[in-house]
C-alpha cells in the first residue's frame, strides 16, 4: 500500500513538471513574439519578460503551495530556488564551456544579486514575514526596472540589438528538456493558454510534493528544497545547458543572475504578502546562509578574471549539495 502510494504521488509530481515545463514553452514562445512587436522599447520589455517568465514556475508554485496549506513548501522552493539557479544554471552551464564575463555583468548585475540575497535572509532573520516586508521584497524590483531603462539609453545601438537577440535565442531555448525543440502555435490566446496550462502543472506538483511528503514522512521543508526547487528550475536549467554547447555563455550568465533575483524578489515578497506570519528561524537558517553565501560565491568567482572556470562553475554545483546535506545535518540534530 505505502509503496503504490509513493508510486502515485511521484507520477503526480512528474507528471506536474511536464505540463509546468510545456506551458512554461507556450508562454515564452508567444512572449519572444509579442516583445518584438513594440519597438525599440523590447529590449526592456524583452528583458523583464525573461526575468519575470524565468520566475513563473517558482512563483506559480509558492503561491499554490500557500493556498494548500504549506508554506514550509512554499518558502524551502522560493528560497532554495536560487541556490539552485546559481550551481545548476549558472555552475553546470561553466561545466560544459567556461562563461566569459563582463566587467558591467559582474560589477551590476552580480553586485545587486549578492545584495538582494542579503536583503531577503535579513528581513527573514527576526522569525515574522510580514506584508510590509512583502512589499519592500517586491519594491526592489523597482531598481531592476530602472537598471534595464538606463542601460537602454546609455548603450549603443548595436549593443541594444546585440542583446536583443540574446533574448530572442534565450526565450526559444527554454523548453530544451528531453533534447528536442517542441514548436508550439503563436497567439494571445496561446499565452493564456500556457498560463492556465503552467498553473495546472503547479497544481499537480505542489499536490504530488505535499501527499509525498504524508506518505513517506519526510519534512515538506526538504522537498521543497530538493525536489521541488529542482522541478521549477529545470526549464531554466536545460535552456542554459543548450545556451552553452551553442557558444551562448553570457547568455547563461545573465539569464541566471536575473532569474534568481526575481525569483527572490517576487516569489519571497508574494509569500509575504499572501501568507505573512511567524515562521521558525533555525529552520530556514542553512537555506539562508546558503543563499547568500552562494550568491557571494559567484560574485568572488568573477571578480578579476570577469569569467567562470570549470573549475569555478564545479565550486558552484557542489554549494547545492552543500546546502541539502547541511540541512539534513541540521534537521537530524532536531535544531527546528
Amino acid at each position: 500500500m505505502l509503496v503504490s502510494s509513493l508510486a502515485l504521488w511521484l507520477g503526480a509530481i512528474a507528471v506536474g513538471f511536464v505540463v509546468l515545463n510545456q506551458g512554461a514553452k507556450f508562454i515564452t514562445d508567444n512572449a519572444a513574439k509579442l516583445s518584438f512587436k513594440i519597438g525599440r522599447s523590447r529590449f526592456v520589455v524583452g528583458a523583464l519578460l525573461v526575468s519575470t517568465l524565468s520566475a513563473m514556475p517558482e512563483l506559480l508554485v509558492s503561491a499554490i503551495a500557500v493556498k494548500e496549506g504549506s508554506p514550509d513548501l512554499a518558502l524551502g522552493n522560493a528560497l532554495a530556488s536560487t541556490v539552485v539557479t546559481i550551481a545548476f544554471v549558472i555552475g553546470l552551464s561553466a561545466l560544459v564551456r567556461p562563461i566569459k564575463a563582463s566587467k558591467e555583468i559582474v560589477l551590476r548585475d552580480a553586485v545587486f544579486l549578492a545584495i538582494v540575497s542579503l536583503v531577503a535572509a535579513t528581513l527573514l532573520l527576526d522569525g515574522d514575514f510580514t506584508i510590509f516586508k512583502g512589499v519592500a521584497l517586491i519594491a526592489l524590483f523597482v531598481p531592476y526596472t530602472l537598471n534595464l531603462l538606463i542601460s537602454q539609453k546609455t548603450s549603443p545601438e548595436s549593443e541594444i540589438e546585440n542583446r536583443i537577440e540574446s533574448m530572442r535565442i534565450e526565450m526559444e531555448l527554454t523548453g530544451w528538456i528531453f533534447g528536442r525543440r517542441v514548436e508550439v502555435r503563436a497567439g494571445m490566446k496561446w499565452l493564456v493558454f500556457g498560463v492556465l496550462w503552467s498553473v495546472m502543472g503547479a497544481e499537480f506538483l505542489v499536490q504530488g510534493a505535499i501527499g509525498l511528503s504524508q506518505a513517506s514522512g519526510l519534512s515538506p521543508w526538504i522537498l521543497g528544497i530538493t525536489v521541488v526547487a529542482l522541478a521549477t528550475s529545470l526549464p531554466d536549467i536545460a535552456a542554459a545547458f543548450h545556451a552553452s554547447r551553442e557558444g551562448f555563455t553570457d547568455l547563461v550568465l545573465g539569464e541566471g543572475i536575473g532569474a534568481a533575483v526575481v525569483t527572490t524578489l517576487l516569489t519571497l515578497g508574494m509569500i509575504g504578502i499572501v501568507n505573512p506570519g511567524p515562521h521558525s528561524v533555525t529552520m530556514l537558517l542553512p537555506v539562508l546562509v546558503a543563499m547568500v553565501l552562494s550568491s557571494f560565491l559567484l560574485l568572488a568567482l568573477m571578480l578579476g578574471e570577469w569569467r567562470i572556470s570549470s573549475r569555478s562553475g564545479a565550486v558552484l554545483v557542489a554549494s547545492y549539495f552543500g546546502m541539502v546535506a547541511f540541512n539534513l545535518v541540521w534537521l537530524h540534530l532536531g535544531m527546528p
